[in-house]
C-alpha cells in the first residue's frame, strides 16, 4: 500500500473502530450473552481492517474504469500528479514509530513469557496439568498452557484457580488477546481501540467466571472472596489470559446480574445493516462518483483500451499495464493512426506484431528498464526514436509541481500565450488563480498537438488541470 493510500485507509478503519465500540459499550456491553458480545468484538476487529479493502462497484458500475495512470497516457503528453502535503509524510512517519514502540513491547512481552516457560515445570493437582513457575507470579493462561506458583496458593484455592485458566485455555482465549494486541499495535493513536480491547479482556473474565460458577465446584460468594484475595498479588503480562484481573468489582457485579432475557439478543442484528453499511459507503466513491473525465482523457482511453502493449520492449498487455505503479515509469510514448514517428520501420514491426491500423502501440518505459538490453534491441530493430519534451514544457512542468508541493497560488498568467482548460472548461488565463493544493493532475500539449485539437487558439500549446 502507497503512502497516499495509506491515511485515507486508517481513517476508515479507525471510524469503524470507533463505531462498533460505541455500539458495543451503548449497547451490548451489560448484556450477559458473553459469546455474542465475544462475536461481536471479534467481528469489529477483524471487520474493520478488511472492509476498505472490499469493492462491490463493479456491481453497481457498467464497466470497470480505467486506472488514473492509465488515463494519463496520451501522445506526446507530461502528465504531473498533484503533490501530496509535506505534513502528511510527517504523519506517516509517526504513525510507523508508534507502531514500532508497540511492536517492540510486544516482542518484550513474549520474550518474558518465554521466560517463564524456560524456567517452569510440568506439574498437575488432581488431575489439572500446569506449569510449575519458581518465582512469585499472579496465575495465568497462554495459549494452551496455565502458569502458576503452587507456593503461593493454599490447596483450597487451586481447583477453583485451575478450573479459570481451563476455561481460557479450551476457548482459546489467547487468540481474542493476541488479535486485540495486533489492532492496538496497528492503531495506536485510537482510544476506541484501547476500549476494545479493555472491552474484550473483559467480557472474557465475564465469561469464564460464568462457566466456572456453572460448574459446580463453589458457590458464588466463596468464588469472590477467591477473587479479592488473589487481587493483591499484582498484574500478569497483559498479553495473557489471568485470574488475577484488575475489573474486579466489574466481574463481581456481572456475577451477581440477573441473565438477559432471551428477546434481547435481536440487538446483535444491528451489525448487519452496520456492516453493510460501512462497507457501501467504502465503495461509494468507486461505484457511483467516479471522477470527472475530460475530454481528451477520454480519448486517451478509447485508445488505451484498444493499443499494442510493450513493457522496456517485451510485448505485455492492458491487465499488466493496470498493476504497474505509476512511480516506476519512466516515460510513456503512443503510435497512433498509419503516420508514425518518421523512420519507424512498420513492416517489421507489422511482421512479428500484425497490422497496427488506427488501435495504436502504447511503448512503456520503466526506470528499472530503461537502459536494458532488450528495449535497446527493441528501438533498433523497429527504428524507434523517442521524442523528448521541450525545455518549455519541462520548465512550465516544474513551475507546476514546485507550486504544488509549496502549496503556493499559480496565477495562469504566467503561462503566456497558451490555451488553459480547467476541469474541461477554458479559463482566462489572465485573470484566474489557482492554488496548488487544489490541483490534482496537469497536462500539458505542445504547440503541435494543441494546435491539431483546438485549432490556431491552441497554436502556442495548451494546458489541461484538473482539480481535487
Amino acid at each position: 500500500m502507497s503512502t497516499a493510500d495509506l491515511l485515507p485507509y486508517l481513517l476508515k478503519v479507525n471510524g469503524a473502530l470507533l463505531l462498533f465500540c460505541a455500539v458495543y459499550y451503548l449497547g451490548l456491553r451489560r448484556l450477559t450473552f458473553f459469546g455474542l458480545n465475544r462475536a461481536f468484538l471479534l467481528f469489529a476487529l477483524v471487520f474493520a481492517p478488511a472492509y476498505p479493502l472490499i469493492d462491490l462497484s463493479h456491481w453497481f458500475a457498467p464497466q470497470n474504469p480505467l486506472p488514473a495512470q492509465l488515463l494519463m497516457l496520451a501522445p506526446n503528453w507530461q502528465a504531473l500528479p498533484a503533490a501530496v502535503p509535506t505534513t502528511i509524510n510527517w504523519l506517516v512517519v509517526a504513525y510507523w514509530v508508534g507502531v514500532s514502540g508497540l511492536a517492540v513491547r510486544l516482542v518484550l512481552q513474549l520474550l518474558s513469557l518465554y521466560r517463564l516457560h524456560r524456567i517452569s515445570r510440568p506439574a498437575e493437582y488432581d488431575g489439572q496439568p500446569f506449569r510449575a513457575v519458581p518465582e512469585a507470579v499472579a496465575p495465568f493462561a497462554f495459549w494452551q498452557t496455565v502458569y502458576l506458583n503452587p507456593a503461593q496458593h493454599t490447596p483450597e484455592e487451586l481447583p477453583a484457580i485451575l478450573c479459570h485458566e481451563q476455561v481460557h485455555v479450551r476457548e482459546w482465549h489467547t487468540v481474542d488477546v493476541l488479535l486485540a494486541q495486533l489492532s492496538l499495535l496497528f492503531y495506536w493513536f485510537n482510544p476506541g481501540v484501547w476500549l476494545l480491547r479493555q472491552a474484550l479482556h473483559e467480557n472474557l473474565e465475564f465469561n469464564t467466571d460464568y462457566r466456572v460458577l456453572q460448574s459446580g465446584l463453589l458457590d458464588n460468594k466463596t468464588y469472590q472472596y477467591q477473587l479479592l484475595r488473589q487481587s493483591v498479588q499484582g498484574q500478569a503480562n497483559s498479553i495473557v489470559s489471568h485470574f488475577n484481573f484488575h475489573l474486579l468489582k466489574t466481574r463481581i457485579a456481572m456475577m451477581n446480574k440477573p441473565r438477559t432475557a432471551r428477546t434481547q439478543a435481536a440487538r446483535y442484528l444491528l451489525l448487519l445493516p452496520l456492516a453493510a453499511g460501512l462497507t457501501l459507503w467504502s465503495c461509494e466513491k468507486k461505484a457511483y462518483l467516479p471522477e470527472p473525465t475530460t475530454t481528451v482523457q477520454k480519448e486517451a482511453a478509447t485508445m488505451a483500451q484498444n493499443a499494442l502493449y510493450f513493457v522496456d520492449g517485451v510485448p505485455s498487455s492492458e491487465q499488466a499495464m493496470r498493476q504497474l505503479e505509476p512511480s516506476t515509469i519512466a516515460s510513456v510514448n503512443v503510435l497512433k493512426g498509419h503516420k508514425f514517428m518518421p523512420g519507424f520501420n512498420e513492416e517489421a514491426f507489422k511482421q512479428d506484431f500484425g497490422a497496427i491500423g488506427e488501435k495504436g502501440v502504447m511503448l512503456i518505459i520503466t526506470k528499472a528498464g530503461q537502459d536494458s538490453e532488450v528495449l535497446k534491441a527493441f528501438n533498433t530493430k523497429y527504428n524507434i526514436v523517442y521524442k523528448a519534451a521541450s525545455s518549455e514544457n519541462q520548465a512550465i512542468t516544474m513551475r507546476i509541481k514546485e507550486s504544488t508541493e509549496g502549496d503556493k497560488d499559480i496565477s495562469l498568467s504566467d503561462f503566456k500565450d497558451r490555451l488553459v482548460f480547467i476541469n474541461d472548461q477554458e479559463a482566462d488565463g489572465q485573470t484566474t488563480t489557482l492554488k496548488g493544493s487544489t490541483i490534482k493532475s496537469v497536462y500539458v500539449l505542445d504547440a503541435e498537438k494543441a494546435t491539431a485539437k483546438y485549432g490556431e487558439k491552441g497554436k502556442k500549446g495548451a494546458i489541461l488541470i484538473t482539480t481535487r
